[in-house]
C-alpha cells in the first residue's frame, strides 16, 4: 500500500492491489501467536533470530498446517517444524 500511494499512479496502483487481494485467503494470526513468541524466544538465545515480520508469516503457516513457498529458505528453516518449498531453484 505504501508502493501505491507513494507511486505516480496511487488510484490505479490502489485498484490492482485491490483486485489481487480479492484473490487471496487471509489468514488470522492469532493462532500463531504462542509458537511465534516461544519460537522468538528460541531463537534469541540461539543468537540465530530472523524478523519479526518472517518469523510472525513462518509461524502462521505452521499454525494453518501450510507450505511456505520462499526462496529464503536459509531464514526461514530456523523456524522449528516450517515446511518449505523453494520455487525459484534453478
Amino acid at each position: 500500500m505504501f508502493g501505491a500511494g507513494n507511486s505516480s499512479h496511487p488510484k490505479r496502483n490502489y485498484k490492482l492491489i485491490d483486485d489481487f487481494t480479492e484473490q487471496l485467503k487471509i489468514l488470522p494470526i492469532f493462532n500463531a501467536i504462542n509458537f511465534y513468541a516461544k519460537e522468538k524466544v528460541k531463537l534469541r538465545k540461539k543468537e540465530t533470530m530472523i524478523s519479526d515480520f518472517d518469523l510472525l508469516i513462518g509461524a502462521t503457516a505452521i499454525a494453518n498446517e501450510l507450505i511456505m513457498v520462499t526462496e529464503n529458505v536459509k531464514e526461514f528453516n530456523r523456524i522449528t517444524g516450517v515446511k518449505i518449498e523453494n520455487w525459484a531453484i534453478r
